[in-house]
Order: structure tokens, then C-alpha cells, then sequence
């Protein structure tokens, strides 16, 4: 229950604590009397009845509302008053004062009415009502007042409307221990059985600010057995509920729950019961009962302020049904409803959705979406994976290394191979990204077991290490291929690769010799070509054109169709 609810149980509980001061009256009836008491009054003859008149005026006036007109009056006859007259008249008054707010001139007649008349009635009535006065206006200085109040023998009745005052200050002040030993107290007191059913409803409420499950569910336990006819029922059946809930008695809340829904269609609980039942049902995993819960509240609380949420479990069972396009419509209105909630997660679904559904074009723009609005968040490691590949085989390599590195950064727990590592080293080759390629082709090698593979990787980061330059570690890479692979194709890339070494460092005519030497040892049409071209290459650098002429024309007259390259 929220704050401005108990504020204003607050304020009907002093409301009550002061009614029998003030009845109703018929409009008409109060003109009539009104006049009568006027004349009454002003009667030479009227004697002793002056006093009875002017009182009953005064009075009539407070029952009225005509609080400002009163003190009017009182202050203008105020010495002309008859002896019998001036304490209820003051104390009309000071009442008057306190309904008007003005809280330290009602303190102030209210002092003055138990001191000039110990003895009278007034005087007891003043010294309560100056509780309600200070309760108004300074709950921090009632408990001393009510304490004060109690010291001078009152009443029963008036005793426990004090405590009950000083329970409620306290529960204002957020003091919820001392204030439940008063509630609790109270419940069996002189009090009015509906002032009985609010101490006893506070006190419930109190062990909720405390936490003290049990003592809720005793609390409201005792609230319903006791006041089976109050309107307040259903409150009471959702907070009793809700401490079942927690102390994971489903069951039982449950069972609040249903009764509020079937006996109470209109209580002002029946959205946050729905609420309450749909999440239990989903604790209990019973799926259907929660979705047709939260669809039913949907139903009947269109613009509630939990659709958000309603909406996400809808959604994210069906995710988990594989129904994947009632998931992604749910899944949109509930980060659509509460953004800063529902935003994450739903979005994450609704990717794993697209995902699942294999539509490339939705889970792109999906994914550029959150990538840029959840920089800190990953996306799913597989989705990642998923499109970069298909980027790959599309050949559009920018989005491929968009999403692989991605991927990259992310702890894939398992959840893919490493051979996207491959693909992404590619695709950052193709886009003259050496840095990125070189770190792929790296980190893939970490995790490499296949010595035939890890060659051809091997061969590739070669390459990269003599585009960006680094001869010597393209050389560890040569060396490093052709101990694993001692001969065959892969071992004559090795040995091409070594060739480039060469040649990136200006030993021109060693690689000549390099690429020379496995064009003599090779006849294969996917090596030899390829050295003979290098080595024509080098050996023209090397100042020696008729070797390379010899060369070139060598690679023309057994591989016609060599394109180069």
C-alpha cells in the first residue's frame, strides 16, 4: 500500500477521532434555529435563557461550518458573556481555531479553558481536543501531550482515542516498533468497532514496514475474522497475500487472491491482485495460467501501469514456446510501455527471435540497434557469429568483421567455435585491417588443434605479416609451417612465404633463389605458376633481367592460362 494511502487513512481515523463533535444539520432547520436563538437572545425578558441562546447559537454556528463567522462573534461579546455560557463557547472557540489551521490560537484557548475551568466538563473535552490540535500540527510533540493527558485519569474511551492518536503520530514518524505495541493494544479496546478496525489494520501495515511476515499474516488474519464486513477486506486479503507470497506459500496467497477476484470484482485491489496471481502462477511454472492472467488484466486494465511488465512475461513465454512471432510482438510493446525496465531484455529476445525466424534484414537492423543503444550489454554470441558468416559469404566483409569482432570481444562461454576467428581474420584482410587480422588469425592459433589447419592459418598470417611489414615474424611463421608440415602443398606455401621474407627485407637474389628452388621441387599448378612469377619478380629487382626473362617466359610457355597473382 502506498504512502498517499496511508495519509489519507491517517486523516480519516482524525476525522473520526473528532466527529461526535460535530453533527449534521438541515440547511433550512439551521436558518430557522438560527433566527430563533438571534431573538432568543436579544429578548429583554429572556433572563437566564440569554445564556442557553447564546450558547445554542455559537453552536450552531460550529455544526454549520460557520467556524470564522463564530470567532467573530465570540470575539466581539466576548466580556458580555454569561459566567454559564463562557466555557462551551470557548471551547467552540478554540475548535473553531483548530478547523481553520491556526493551531497555536487553539492551543492557546485550549489552555486557558483547563485552567479557568478545572472542574467543568470543557475542560476534559478541551485537554483531548487539544491532542487533536497538536496531532495536526506537530506529531513530534504529541507523545509527550498524549502522555501528559493520560497522567490526568480520562476516560476509557478517551484514553484509547489518545493512544490511538499517539500510534498514528508515531507511524507517521516512520517509529513502526512502538507504534504496533499500541495497535496492538487497541485492538480489543473501548474504542468504536471502526476505529477497532483501523488499529487493528495499522497494525498489520506496521509489520509490513518491518518485515515481520509472520506478524502480517497474524495481523490480517486477525482484521478478517474480526471485521468480516469491513470494506477494507480486500486490502487486507491482498496484503495477507502478498506476505504468503513471500514467505513462498503460494498456495495460500493464491487463495486470498481468488477470493478478492470472486467476491470483490470491483475492489480497488483487482489490478494489483491480477498482478500478484499472474507472477505467483509464473513461480509455480505453470506458464498458461500466468499468460492468461496477465492477458485477463491486459483485458480489463488496458492503461495499467504494469502492462510493461505484463507484456514481458507474455512475450518471453512464447519465446520459450518457440512462437516466436507472438513473442516478438509482446516482447516490442513491453520495452515500447517501460524503456528503462524492459528495454535489455526484451531486446535481447527479440533478437534470439529474429534469429531463430532467420530474417537477415529485421536482425541487422535489431542488432545495430541495441549494439549502439546497449554499448555495455553483449548480444548473443551465435547471432553474432550467424551474421557475420553470412556477411562473409556475401562477400561484403565490412559487416563481417563488424559483427566478428564483435563476437571477439565476447565471452562466447562455449556457445560457438573458434573458427569464426578464421572468417574474421579474412574479412579484416580484405579490408587492409592488418591489426585486427593479425590479432584474429592469433587468437584463432591459440585454440587450433588440427596441424593441417592450423598450417593454412598459419600461411594466412604470414601474408598479413608481410603486408604490415614484419619480416621477421613472418619468418618464425615459415619456419614454424614447415615443421609442422614437412612436405607437400602446405610445405611449399612455406617455402613461397619465405621467399616474400626475403623480399620485404631487399635480399633480392635470395629470393630468387627461394622462389626458384620451389618452382624445381614442385609441379603443381596451384604452386609452380606462382613461383616462377615471384622469382622473375625478384630477380628483376636483383638487376637480373635475363634470369627473369628466362623466367617469365618459362611461366608463359607451361601455364598459358596464369593470370598472375
Amino acid at each position: 500500500m502506498d504512502s498517499s494511502i496511508h495519509s489519507r487513512r491517517s486523516r480519516k481515523i482524525a476525522l473520526e477521532l473528532v466527529q461526535p463533535e460535530k453533527g449534521k444539520i438541515d440547511k433550512a432547520m439551521a436558518d430557522r434555529a438560527t433566527a430563533l436563538l438571534q431573538k432568543g437572545r436579544t429578548l429583554p425578558e429572556a433572563g437566564k435563557f440569554r445564556a442557553i441562546a447564546q450558547v445554542g447559537l455559537r453552536r450552531l454556528q460550529y455544526q454549520t461550518g460557520q467556524y470564522a463567522q463564530l470567532l467573530a462573534d465570540y470575539k466581539k461579546e466576548q466580556e458580555k458573556l454569561p459566567e454559564a455560557a463562557q466555557a462551551e463557547v470557548l471551547l467552540l472557540a478554540a475548535n473553531s481555531e483548530r478547523q481553520l489551521g491556526n493551531s497555536k490560537e487553539a492551543d492557546a484557548l485550549y489552555r486557558q479553558i483547563i485552567a479557568k475551568f478545572p472542574d467543568r466538563e470543557e475542560a476534559k473535552d478541551a485537554a483531548y481536543q487539544r491532542l487533536i490540535n497538536v496531532y495536526n500540527s506537530d506529531p513530534s510533540a504529541l507523545s509527550a501531550a498524549v502522555d501528559e493527558f493520560l497522567a490526568t485519569n480520562p476516560t476509557n474511551e478517551r484514553a484509547d482515542q489518545a493512544k490511538l492518536l499517539k500510534a498514528e503520530a508515531l507511524y507517521k514518524q516512520q517509529n513502526y516498533n512502538d507504534a504496533e505495541l499500541i495497535y496492538g493494544e487497541l485492538r480489543g479496546s473501548q474504542l468504536s468497532a471502526r476505529l477497532r478496525a483501523e488499529a487493528a489494520y495499522k497494525l498489520g501495515l506496521c509489520h509490513v514496514q518491518t518485515k515481520n511476515i509472520p506478524g502480517v499474516i497474524e495481523a490480517f488474519t486477525y482484521y478478517l475474522q474480526t471485521f468480516p464486513d469491513s470494506p477494507e477486506v480486500p486490502a487486507a486479503l491482498g496484503q495477507r497475500a502478498l506476505a504468503y507470497e513471500q514467505s513462498k506459500n503460494y498456495s495460500a496467497a493464491l487463495t486470498d487472491l481468488s477470493i478478492i477476484l470472486a467476491k470483490y470484482p470491483k475492489a480497488h485491489e483487482r489490478e494489483a491482485t491480477l498482478q500478484l496471481k499472474a507472477l505467483i502462477l509464473g513461480q509455480q511454472e505453470n506458464t498458461k495460467g500466468m499468460v492468461d492472467t496477465f492477458r485477463q488484466l491486459l483485458k480489463e486494465f488496458p492503461k495499467s501501469s504494469v502492462a510493461a511488465q505484463a507484456q514481458y512475461y507474455i512475450g518471453k513465454a512464447a519465446f520459450e514456446a518457440k512462437d516466436y512471432r507472438t513473442a516478438l510482438t509482446a516482447l516490442n510493446t513491453a520495452r515500447q510501455l517501460n524503456k528503462e525496465q524492459y528495454y535489455n531484455l526484451a531486446s535481447l529476445r527479440i533478437i534470439l527471435c529474429q534469429f531463430y525466424l532467420k530474417d537477415q534484414p529485421a536482425l541487422t537492423k535489431e542488432v545495430n540497434t541495441f549494439m549502439a543503444a546497449s554499448p555495455n550489454v553483449n548480444v548473443p554470441p551465435e547471432v553474432l557469429e550467424w551474421l557475420g558468416i553470412e556477411y562473409y559469404n556475401e562477400k561484403n566483409f565490412q559487416a563481417a568483421e563488424k559483427y566478428l569482432s564483435a563476437l571477439r570481444t565476447t565471452d562466447t562461454a562455449g556457445k560457438v567455435k573458434p573458427d569464426y576467428l578464421f572468417y574474421l581474420g579474412d574479412a579484416a584482410t580484405k579490408l587492409k585491417n592488418l591489426p585486427e587480422a593479425e590479432e584474429a588469425f592469433a587468437n584463432y592459433l591459440q585454440t587450433a588443434k588440427d596441424p593441417a589447419g592450423k598450417a593454412k592459418v598459419l600461411l594466412t598470417l604470414g601474408a598479413v605479416k608481410i603486408s604490415a611489414h614484419k619480416p621477421d615474424e613472418a619468418q618464425k611463421i615459415a619456419e614454424e609451417i614447415m615443421a609442422l608440415q614437412p612436405e607437400g602443398r602446405v610445405n611449399a606455401e612455406a617455402r613461397l612465404l619465405a621467399g616474400e621474407v626475403q623480399l620485404e627485407r631487399g635480399n633480392f637474389d635470395d629470393a630468387g633463389k627461394a622462389f626458384k628452388g620451389v618452382a624445381l621441387l614442385y609441379d603443381d599448378p596451384a604452386i609452380t605458376p606462382r613461383a616462377l612469377d615471384r622469382a622473375a619478380v625478384a630477380l628483376r629487382q636483383a638487376g637480373k633481367s635475363d634470369e627473369a626473362d628466362r623466367l617469365s617466359r618459362e611461366l608463359r610457355e607451361r601455364y598459358p592460362n596464369y593470370a598472375g597473382g
